[in-house]
């Protein structure tokens, strides 16, 4: 009677054990999320590389390695020894100082540097080559070349400190406007606006509006489509802001892997990624905040005459399904959409929490 009683006790044990690997696992793999609203070339159809976003404060599925030595705790995501990051200088004339984490603790490193980049005019081929990228989207072909005059843009994202400066100053608001121009963490931990840890974290869950209006008070405006792209090829056929290898990983850019943003279900400080930055010097080009362009989403619209003119402003405004261009990834997206030539449209009162953008002028 004993034997039996042991023998019950084990299978017993073993089958707990059965279920609670199983719980652990499906724990892993949930992901309770909040829609990008970004569409694609073919709206409506599900996007099998990128899973929707996570809109909760989940813990990090990354925990600091011993291997990495020390780390920094940088608003939601880690950043390990010698990894770096941007805040503004004390002088507030939109200069960055380059900070490095050290021994758990961020100190600068080097002087500031200048907030706006230079780009000088251009002739480059925009669009998806497939030779060069194996496979294209429709919506980014034929490539064409495209023209564009001289410009100035951000060298970062916006960050949310900047915008919650223009909320301050009464620019950027959701009371006297009838678009809603932004969602804060109140509604949800995965916007950063009023997050106090992500203050030099692009800012997210901002519509186009709002986006408009932030680099109007700047004394800027969004980047045509073609601007941007300039922008993040550094004018050249290449497959990525950085080049064409390394491959788009967590090394260059902060994006999907085991989960969403780089594993910790969150955006990154600006500039954390510096092998991901162009020639020019932008940094997150690619990952971190998708970024709002000027111009109205039109999939097939590479292949009109008005895509190779001259600082080319896009497609007329559509008489239906009015989407703006929504270009370089984000912190929800797989590699692939980590190229120079993706493309998606979004409404202009999506407010998704991973929607940023930069201004230029």
């Amino acid at each position: 009677m004993k034997i039996k009683i042991s023998m019950l006790l084990i299978l017993l044990a073993l089958f707990v054990g059965c279920a609670s690997d199983d719980d652990d696992e499906e724990s892993e793999n949930r992901n309770d999320s909040d829609n990008s609203g970004a569409v694609d070339d073919q709206p409506g159809q599900p996007d099998e590389e990128s899973p929707e976003p996570s809109d909760t404060d989940q813990k990090p599925e990354e925990k600091p390695d011993e291997d990495k030595g020390s780390f920094c705790f940088a608003g939601g995501a880690l950043l390990y020894e010698n990894e770096q990051q941007f805040v503004p200088c004390g002088s507030g004339e939109g200069r960055f100082q380059r900070q490095v984490c050290q021994s758990g603790k961020f100190v600068n490193a080097g002087d500031c540097i200048d907030g706006l980049v230079d780009i000088p005019a251009t002739e480059f081929l925009m669009g998806c080559n497939e030779t060069l990228e194996s496979s294209c989207n429709q919506d980014n072909v034929p490539q064409h070349t495209v023209k564009v005059s001289a410009f100035t843009i951000d060298r970062f994202e916006v960050t949310v400190e900047t915008f919650e400066a223009c909320i301050a100053a009464g620019a950027c608001t959701n009371g006297n406007t009838e678009e809603p121009q932004y969602r804060t963490s109140e509604e949800t931990d995965s916007c950063n606006i009023g997050n106090p840890d992500r203050a030099n974290h692009p800012v997210n869950c901002v519509t186009w509006y709002g986006a408009k209006a932030l680099c109007e008070w700047r004394g800027m405006r969004l980047p045509a489509e073609a601007e941007w792209e300039a922008a993040a090829r550094s004018g050249k056929p290449q497959i990525y802001p950085w080049g064409n290898t390394p491959s788009a990983s967590c090394d260059v850019a902060v994006m999907r892997s085991s989960a969403n943003g780089c594993g910790f279900n969150s955006t990154f400080p600006i500039g954390s990624k510096p092998a991901g930055a162009t020639e020019s010097g932008l940094y997150d080009m690619a990952g971190n905040a998708a970024e709002f362009t000027n111009d109205w989403y039109l999939p097939g619209f590479y292949s009109t005459e008005e895509a190779s003119q001259d600082d080319t402003q896009g497609p007329a405004e559509p008489d239906q399904n009015a989407f703006k261009v929504v270009r370089g990834g984000s912190y929800i997206y797989g590699d692939d959409k980590m190229r120079a030539s993706f493309r998606s449209g979004a409404g202009m009162d999506d407010a998704a929490i991973d929607f940023g953008f930069r201004c230029v002028k």
